[in-house]
């Protein structure tokens, strides 16, 4: 299978994979085959030891593990210093909003149901890698700048996405609404947001949408609204940089969550970044190709 290409680092991104289920284990292995570097557990308690012994630099993890579930190890994942940044995608059977909910404030990356789809999980395996480099990245290129304290989210909303969702995105943080990228690159200008939620409607290209986006906003967290069957725009949006892409029938409050996973991952990068550059021997940003897709079919 061909790897994803990488011009500038031949880091090869850990991944760490949790399930009770060996076939299963398998059956994401060869989806993220291009991928090479892959450690497995099928326990809870296995995969904390392996996460100790080699911080991995993603972990995917089954909701429904023996003993302990994937969300106590999230939990036990999220209070140790040494792995609280390393994103977490939760891979589970239950598609259920308030289990959604909890995941993120739990301070999972992502959430994604089986059965697995090769494509989408790629991409999002992609998008988290990619998201969190990126960030560091135009961190310490260009520092940000002191801005008054509270969150901030511009919305590129259609009519109907702003009225079923206000009141979710109001309670992220105060609420800018514009209805193309032009007007929200215009308006970024003098109210930089902190994260960015990008109806697909709004754009005739939403994958050239989000480059023209990140090119002046390469540290702000978009999250797409689109389709549940548009797998096409999920991938090249995420691909092209999104840090998300969720359905637009979405609940509000598994929209409020998803943001603000987001917005808690894009933090965690910075922080990390912080640190290395606190420490003496701090390691190095290892960059991952925000371009780079698999092209070939699920």
């Amino acid at each position: 299978m061909e790897k994803a290409e990488n011009r500038t680092s031949t880091h090869q991104p850990r991944l760490l994979l949790v399930d009770d289920d060996p076939a299963m284990i398998r059956i994401i292995g060869e989806m993220l085959a291009e991928f090479p570097n892959q450690r497995f557990a099928t326990t809870g308690e296995a995969a904390l030891a392996l996460a100790r012994e080699s911080t991995p630099d993603l972990i995917l993890l089954d909701a429904n593990l023996p003993t302990m579930t994937g969300f106590d190890v999230c939990e036990i994942l999220k209070s140790d210093t040494n792995l609280a940044r390393v994103p977490v995608i939760f891979i589970t059977s239950h598609d259920a909003p308030a289990l959604e909910v909890d995941a993120f404030r739990m301070g999972a990356a992502d959430y994604v149901i089986k059965p697995l789809v090769a494509p989408r999980l790629r991409a999002r395996v992609r998008a988290q890698l990619r998201l969190r480099h990126r960030v560091m990245e135009a961190q310490a290129a260009k520092p940000a700048m002191t801005k008054p304290t509270g969150v901030r989210v511009l919305g590129i909303l259609e009519d109907d996405m702003l009225e079923a969702h206000r009141h979710a995105l109001e309670a992220i943080g105060a609420l800018d609404r514009v209805k193309d990228c032009e007007a929200a690159l215009r308006l970024a200008q003098s109210k930089e947001p902190d994260a960015i939620v990008l109806d697909a409607r709004c754009c005739h290209n939403p994958c050239e949408a989000v480059r023209t986006l990140l090119a002046e906003l390469a540290h702000v967290p978009i999250v797409v609204l689109a389709d549940a069957r548009d797998v096409e725009t999920e991938q090249c949006t995420l691909d092209a940089g999104a840090a998300d892409v969720i359905a637009r029938s979405v609940k509000s409050a598994v929209l409020q969550a998803r943001v603000q996973g987001a917005l808690t991952s894009a933090r965690q990068a910075r922080e990390e970044l912080r640190a290395q550059l606190e420490s003496a021997g701090g390691a190095s940003v290892h960059a991952f190709p925000v371009f780079a897709r698999d092209t070939r079919g699920g």
